[in-house]
């Protein structure tokens, strides 16, 4: 089960502390060595337990190369969560571009002696870590949120899913290294949250917690907010145990797992959430949601409470048929569908688990372990998304009023977040799907723009229709150097103007697509040149054809 609620796997994660303190061009910055011993402490013992092999500094390297081979390979060994950190001075080239200080780093050549970040984000692109952490404590940071020039977009990241950005400082804001500080100030509240913990929160603390903890810890001492940024809500992923937690101290109640189910995550983490809720919220030591798949049936998605019933039918599909018979014929409760042992014929042909106990009552409002209660999942048009199947309450009773109206208000919350999970699922897929057609279109426009430019004989595109027609937009260099006449004069004419008075018929007698001549064109001395000529039509995808394409070649006699 894909769980946002657990630790990552320290034998399939992988760390990596990359920090500078001491630089040829810039300032030194004393309080990174104890930013990168402290972190590779904690994440090799207590945060993650990964170990010397799989946590490593990486101080002062001496090459990028050095850098760039660390990052591909701790990329290469992580499969389960990758965590990049940089503690230095981040410093822009021309274009704004965010790079990372290395020791002899020069302010003014940045694109040749700093590492680029989109180095860093190529190694996260080539892992296959289904979660990827960047924390990044330098000046302007959040440029490695897809902020790195005016024009760039958020959907920038889509490339590289799943990925959680941690950012000291703001995209155009200084980072702070407190002089005398023993670290600098967003590490420093970073590892307060991971050594102390934050009153009042659960357990397991998520990426956002975390977030919300250093931002909180920064605010109250008045430095620079710091950002972060969630691809495929990876804010919602256990990082950290909580130190501050007391087991027995927090009181669950149903408005806390609606809440929980709400928070934004990737429609696989919150189907996992829905279950995991039932479980924690409402009292129930199982519960499965069975989700609609494209074809009707209905596959389980998730498991929570139960390994044993998670090896027996995960993954497995129940007809919808089968499912629709159920929540005809069960006993009505609410809104709620409840099967009793007695009918558990009802089950045969959806998947189930079976809990064999010893001391098995039949007493009246006793549980029995084959007994079955469904909450059916409505989206909104009152189509069913899924259905929450809930077992063995801890009370070992059946629910009562209040168990089955909070199940009910429970189960309408997730159909909810479900609805909204595969909302945003689906206008992910189609933002990405977007991105790649605009970058093939950018691909297809520079091959067009190279061929052009480059071509060896005269080319030249004239506007179709409209009052230019005819008029020159584009001319390449072949063309220029043939008339001897430079590109911005040219775009003033239309080939009309500089075909030969003689030779103007066969102009117009020649079509636009496919059409050949032999004809004379006025160079800038006022001498005139043979060439041949061949059109062809660009035709615009909405519009239809709007642009000619002329191909000039010089006859030599």
């Amino acid at each position: 089960m894909n769980n946002g609620r657990i630790l990552p796997v320290s034998e399939q994660s992988s760390a990596l502390f990359i920090g500078v303190d001491s630089f040829t061009s810039l300032e030194n910055l004393p309080a990174v060595r104890q930013n990168l011993s402290t972190l590779g402490s904690l994440f090799s013992n207590e945060v993650w337990n990964l170990g010397p092999t799989r946590c490593e500094e990486l101080l002062n390297p001496s090459s990028m190369r050095v850098v760039d081979e660390a990052i591909f390979r701790h990329a290469r060994a992580a499969s389960d969560t990758l965590l990049l950190y940089y503690a230095g001075h981040g410093v822009l080239d021309l274009q704004g571009r965010l790079h990372l200080a290395m020791p002899d780093s020069d302010p003014q050549a940045v694109h040749s002696t700093a590492f680029p970040y989109d180095w860093m984000r190529m190694g996260l692109a080539a892992s296959s870590a289904r979660r990827c952490i960047v924390v990044l404590d330098c000046c302007f940071s959040a440029r490695a949120m897809g902020l790195q020039s005016a024009g760039a977009s958020m959907a920038h990241l889509a490339e590289v899913d799943g990925t959680y950005v941690l950012a000291a400082a703001a995209e155009n804001a200084f980072a702070l290294a407190p002089p005398g500080e023993a670290y600098t100030a967003f590490t420093g509240a970073l590892v307060s949250v991971l050594s102390n913990g934050i009153a009042a929160a659960p357990e397991l603390l998520d990426l956002d917690t975390v977030f919300r903890g250093v931002q909180s810890s920064l605010r109250r001492q008045g430095h620079p907010e710091p950002q972060c940024l969630s691809r495929n809500h990876v804010g919602g992923m256990a990082f950290a145990r909580n130190a501050a937690y007391a087991a027995g101290e927090e009181e669950y109640s149903i408005q806390e797992a609606i809440e929980e189910v709400h928070r934004g995550r990737s429609l696989s983490e919150t189907i996992q959430v829905v279950a995991d809720q039932a479980v924690r919220g409402l009292g129930y030591q199982v519960a499965a949601v069975n989700l609609v798949m494209a074809d009707g049936d209905l596959t389980v998605a998730a498991i929570s409470g139960s390994k044993a019933a998670e090896k027996t039918v995960a993954g497995r599909v129940g007809p919808r048929e089968a499912w629709e018979r159920i929540l005809a014929t069960g006993s009505a409760w609410g809104n709620l569908v409840f099967v009793s042992h007695s009918d558990e014929q009802l089950l045969n042909s959806v998947p189930q688990w079976y809990s064999a106990e010893s001391g098995i009552s039949f007493e009246k409002g006793v549980w029995h372990p084959m007994d079955r209660l469904f909450a059916p999942l409505y989206a909104s048009d009152d189509q069913l998304q899924g259905v929450l199947s809930v077992d063995r309450p801890r009370n070992g009773r059946r629910p009562g009023a209040w168990g089955c109206e909070a199940l009910q208000m429970y189960a309408s919350q997730a159909a909810i977040a479900i609805s909204n999970a595969r909302l945003r699922s689906n206008m992910q897929r189609a933002m990405v799907r977007l991105e790649r057609e605009q970058q093939t279109l950018r691909n297809n426009e520079e091959s067009f723009r190279q061929a052009f430019e480059y071509a060896p004989s005269g080319m030249a595109v004239a506007e179709m229709g409209g009052n230019h027609h005819g008029r020159l937009l584009r001319i390449n260099d072949a063309l220029c150097r043939l008339l001897g006449r430079p590109a911005a004069a040219m775009r003033r004419y239309s080939l009309a103007d500089l075909v030969h008075p003689d030779d103007f018929g066969t102009l117009l007698r020649t079509s636009a697509e496919g059409g050949r001549a032999k004809l004379r064109l006025a160079r800038r001395d006022g001498s005139y040149v043979w060439v041949s000529l061949r059109n062809s039509v660009v035709a615009d995808t909405t519009d239809g054809p709007r642009y000619l394409l002329t191909h000039v070649d010089e006859l030599y006699s």
